[in-house]
């Protein structure tokens, strides 16, 4: 499995998402000038998400590098060829929606430890 920081994990998720509602894959999808596929990069240190993306060509089987991707460690998406701005900040928002979801879930899971071991 590919490790990068949790907030750009949520965000590849919210992409693999909208790859499956396009293709019922998890890293095609279909964008306004063709079909396209992402694949990971090598992980790095810092927690960013990279790889590349391809698009394929119209026969449908054949593809060629497009361009790449490039999610920050905080979840922001720089770059990501293929996909519109509309398609980023959806994400992005989705993922940062989930983000706070599970820190408070978290955060409420510990004070309920807390108020355990208080007893």
């Amino acid at each position: 499995m590919y490790k990068c920081s949790q907030k750009a994990q949520l965000v590849l998720d919210q992409i693999k998402s909208r790859c499956q509602s396009d293709t019922s894959t998890d890293n095609k999808w279909k964008g306004r000038s063709g079909n396209y596929m992402f694949i990971m990069g090598r992980e790095n240190p810092d927690g960013m998400a990279t790889g590349v993306v391809h698009k394929f060509a119209p026969d449908g089987v054949q593809h060629k590098l497009a361009g790449s991707f490039k999610i920050l460690s905080d979840g922001i998406i720089t770059r990501f060829t293929g996909l519109s701005k509309a398609d980023w900040n959806n994400a992005m928002s989705k993922a940062e929606e989930n983000y706070k979801t599970s820190i408070e879930e978290t955060s409420s899971t510990e004070a309920t430890a807390q108020e355990k071991v208080a007893i």
